[in-house]
């Protein structure tokens, strides 16, 4: 079966969510015996704040903060229901991600996730950050996945500064 060339963006965009999260959930397994929550090395007021100067924005006061959300604290089907209209799916794990819709951070804190990928839970804050910004500040879309890629850029930068 042929599809037409309008169909590929969308189904691109829906394999590429289908794969981001089965690789996440395949390595976030949180098991309760052994879990140690991940602590923040830098306040959320410093974190918006590099997250605000690395996208070249200053805080508005008319635009709201987000709302965070941690896994250890945070009901899975909380996560679900915020980010099902925007995946277009119901995922099956908690993973980091922005709901636009409710102006919500949700973010991992298991502590060995980070360990494992020589990471700091900040940098995944910052990550779902430049999500905020991108829509919240400069209008864009998030249906346009240059996006993801601008938002690695940022956590990246973050990461090699303040991850030491």
């Amino acid at each position: 079966m042929c599809l037409q060339l309008a169909y590929l963006p969308c189904m691109k965009k829906t394999i590429i969510t289908t794969l981001i999260s089965f690789v996440i959930s395949s390595l976030t397994v949180v098991h309760a015996e052994n879990y140690k929550a991940a602590k923040l090395k830098y306040s959320l007021d410093f974190l918006i704040q590099k997250t605000l100067e690395m996208k070249k924005q200053t805080k508005r006061e008319d635009i709201p903060l987000p709302t965070f959300h941690f896994q250890s604290t945070t009901p899975l089907k909380q996560f679900q229901d915020a980010i099902e209209k925007q995946w277009g799916y119901r995922p099956d794990v908690f993973t980091n991600a922005f709901s636009v819709i409710n102006n919500e951070v949700y973010i991992m804190d298991e502590q060995e996730y980070y360990d494992r990928h020589d990471r700091c839970m900040d940098d995944s804050v910052v990550h779902e950050l430049a999500h905020y910004v991108q829509v919240k500040y400069l209008n864009w879309d998030l249906a346009d996945e240059s996006l993801e890629w601008d938002a690695i850029e940022v956590q990246t930068e973050f990461r090699k500064e303040f991850c030491k």
